[in-house]
């Protein structure tokens, strides 16, 4: 189960995706082994994104 952080880092990056740079999102899922949030986008699913525990967002 995500954590409240990593669901508003979810939020801002879903809206930034798909409202601001029109990209599709293909999978979120949470990451067993590290307990990351998983996001998977892009027109050719060539953009990564992993959201931590407390939300921060990388690539």
């Amino acid at each position: 189960m995500p954590t409240n952080a990593q669901l508003r880092g979810l939020y801002r990056l879903s809206y930034w995706l798909t409202y601001i740079m029109l990209q599709p999102i293909h999978l979120v899922c949470i990451d067993e082994r590290t307990s990351n949030l998983y996001v998977l986008a892009g027109n050719t699913e060539n953009l990564e994104f992993q959201i931590t525990p407390n939300g921060q967002v990388f690539s």
